[in-house]
């Protein structure tokens, strides 16, 4: 039975060799993919929607791994079906035994998981077979192991594992003391939330930014409808403007400014940090901004009910807007953001 849709992969997606192990990054090895970040931290997902081939359902296998010697590991298995028992491998039993999943958020929770030791006798015999195998309440399921080798020896690579007693892919005899030390994560910027300007104020701001800019973004507009404007104060001087200028589907188009208060035909558009493995030429999506965090949010949804995509989290910092977090998944799994491979965090978000 086919739950999801077929395979949509991004556009932003590019394949990293196996060399590039200076993270962030994003990769895909056959019917894996995986993502690193900042602080080394990776996850890999399998990562096919359905087998065409058979007509068989498929379901997500995804193995976590923090940086460092005694980096945490967990593998867990997902799928919006409740299992009718525990999955096998290549059609028999698993010697390695998974446990009870824990994670349940959104609408495809984790059945089975596995974590420490447990997890690494799991992902040393999972790395050599074909399918894991899911007896579900509609019938069996498959999650590919096909370049699973491959996405765990990016992750030994960039996590300084490979040829050391835990690497997942290629262990060695070098000790778990030999792994560097993760990264630290950053901290993200303070917020102090300024009074919030009136509706009068607001929409006086966004029209004078809409009159000043309409130069950078006419050729986005849509012809059924006028640019939409909202206004944030970032601080006593300072406002956000976000300029919706078009849809299509389940995604808009926008132009962002910050503008003086006092000036809003001086508004200056925004440039946005994001990872490298981000491919993001014009803000797109669904943007928020959220007064009382600071935070402005950016959802970039590749089907209509979620579940893959990119999102993006900035924080004004007084001047401009810092990277606080960064998450992507180009396979349509129904996965919950919360477990996309991250490609950046700040220390709040782990």
């Amino acid at each position: 039975m086919h739950r999801i849709a077929p395979t949509l992969l991004l556009a932003l997606v590019a394949n990293t060799a196996l060399a590039a192990d200076q993270p962030p990054l994003y990769a895909t090895y056959k019917d894996w993919l995986i993502g690193c970040d900042n602080t080394r931290t990776c996850t890999a997902i399998g990562a096919v929607q359905q087998r065409d081939d058979t007509g068989h359902a498929t379901f997500s296998l995804r193995i976590t791994r923090e940086a460092g010697p005694e980096g945490a590991l967990r593998i867990g298995v997902f799928d919006s079906n409740p299992a009718k028992g525990p999955p096998s491998l290549d059609g028999k039993p698993l010697k390695a035994t998974f446990g009870p999943g824990q994670l349940n958020e959104g609408e495809v929770p984790e059945q089975f998981a596995a974590t420490g030791a447990q997890a690494l006798a799991l992902v040393r015999e999972l790395r050599d077979g074909h399918n894991l195998v899911l007896p579900t309440q509609e019938g069996e399921a498959f999650a590919s192991l096909a370049g699973m080798s491959a996405a765990l020896l990016q992750m030994d690579a960039v996590q300084g594992r490979v040829g050391t007693q835990t690497a997942l892919a290629r262990p060695g005899d070098n000790p778990a003391s030999s792994v560097p030390l993760a990264p630290v994560a950053p901290e993200p910027p303070t917020w102090q939330a300024p009074a919030p300007m009136s509706e009068a104020t607001a929409q006086r701001i966004g029209e004078a930014a809409i009159a000043a800019t309409r130069e950078d973004w006419k050729q986005t507009l849509d012809d059924d409808s006028p640019a939409q404007a909202q206004a944030y104060a970032l601080n006593a001087s300072q406002a956000l403007v976000l300029i919706k200028t078009g849809c299509a589907a389940y995604n808009c188009t926008y132009s962002l400014y910050q503008t003086p208060l006092a000036h809003p035909e001086q508004a200056r558009r925004i440039e946005l940090p994001q990872p490298v493995p981000v491919d993001d030429d014009m803000p797109g999506g669904d943007f928020r901004f959220d007064p009382a965090s600071g935070e402005l949010t950016s959802e970039f949804m590749a089907m209509g009910m979620g579940g893959c995509g990119t999102s993006i989290r900035w924080r004004f910092d007084g001047s401009g807007f810092a990277l606080v977090d960064a998450r992507q998944m180009s396979a349509c799994m129904g996965l919950a953001q919360a477990y996309w491979p991250v490609l950046w965090r700040t220390s709040p978000s782990r």
